[in-house]
């Protein structure tokens, strides 16, 4: 079983999800854009030094049934498949995740999206609110709710809003400590346990800016783009609206340059993303992101750098 060890890095539920721009129906994926498989590995290094070197994996593995993607198969950390299902207008109704019990459902105002409700072995775990103004989505609201098995691996990522901001070794305790206190709160009878609001800012087609809202205060997060066509716009999936990351790239039609938010111990943590391109998609794609931490036995800090490189094939 291949890891994913920037995912070590990033326990968290992602700070949010995606939207289609004013002239398109939220929840449709682009036909004419079919991504085969994706594939990853990474480099870390400890003051310039090489500290890990991953195996190159299968990150996804997309199934399509003509243009209409069914299935898409994750090889990180705990491999599981999605299943996705459509409305008669092509959208995105349903998601499951069988290998965990975990079932996505979707509702529509119109071609816009009005919320998302994701179960827990059929038990209410999220659910997730879309305002828009002007054809755009401005507002999100997420509330998460009692869940049975806390345990859940790929669930145990995603309870803590907070995490997903705080991110690093710390988001790990938080989001522990945020699923007991779910249980704790539920116990009492309380139908949401948490909740936390994002607000969004376009410019163009693309989301530049995100506040979030939750019981920790406010963050935020400011965002750029290159002008190329985002091979993952409107994608739904589960895995893709918790990646604390990557989840950002749903949100736009351009592909992310950069991302500066909060993370660690770090107010203002730099994501940078280099491209190479086939026409007007990416062929592949590198994150990269560095800070100071301390190591265990080490007198001082030292300055970790994460590379992580993707590497896209698509259907004709």
């Amino acid at each position: 079983m291949k890891t994913r060890t920037l995912s070590f890095i990033f326990f968290a539920f992602a700070t949010v999800l995606l939207v289609a721009s004013c002239s398109k129906k939220e929840g449709v994926l682009n036909k004419r854009i079919r991504i085969d498989q994706v594939v990853s590995n990474e480099r870390h290094f400890q003051n310039n030094q090489l500290y890990f070197n991953s195996d190159s994996f299968v990150a996804e593995d997309w199934h399509w049934d003509g243009k209409e993607m069914y299935r898409i198969d994750y090889g990180y950390d705990h491999p599981y498949s999605e299943n996705f299902f459509y409305d008669d207008n092509h959208r995105i109704m349903r998601t499951t995740v069988p290998a965990y019990g975990i079932r996505s459902e979707y509702f529509y105002d119109g071609r816009e999206l009005e919320h998302i409700e994701v179960y827990d072995q059929d038990e209410l775990y999220c659910k997730m609110v879309f305002v828009h103004n002007d054809k755009k989505l401005t507002e999100l609201t997420c509330s998460y709710f009692t869940i049975s098995d806390t345990n859940n691996p790929i669930l145990e990522k995603c309870c803590s809003p907070i995490s997903s901001l705080v991110g690093g070794s710390l988001g790990i305790q938080f989001a522990k400590e945020e699923a007991a206190r779910i249980v704790r709160q539920s116990k009492k009878g309380v139908k949401a346990a948490t909740s936390v609001r994002y607000e969004f800012t376009w410019t163009d087609k693309n989301v530049t800016s995100v506040k979030c809202t939750d019981n920790e205060g406010v963050r935020n997060i400011v965002l750029t783009y290159d002008d190329k066509t985002n091979p993952y716009n409107q994608l739904f999936g589960f895995r893709e609206l918790n990646d604390p990351i990557y989840g950002f790239e749903m949100l736009s039609e351009n592909n992310i340059l950069t991302i500066l938010m909060p993370y660690g111990r770090v107010d203002n943590q730099m994501f940078r993303f280099d491209y190479e391109y086939i026409d007007d998609l990416p062929s592949s794609r590198v994150l990269t992101f560095s800070y100071r931490t301390f190591i265990p036995g080490v007198v001082e800090d030292v300055q970790y750098k994460v590379e992580k490189t993707e590497t896209y094939t698509y259907l004709k």
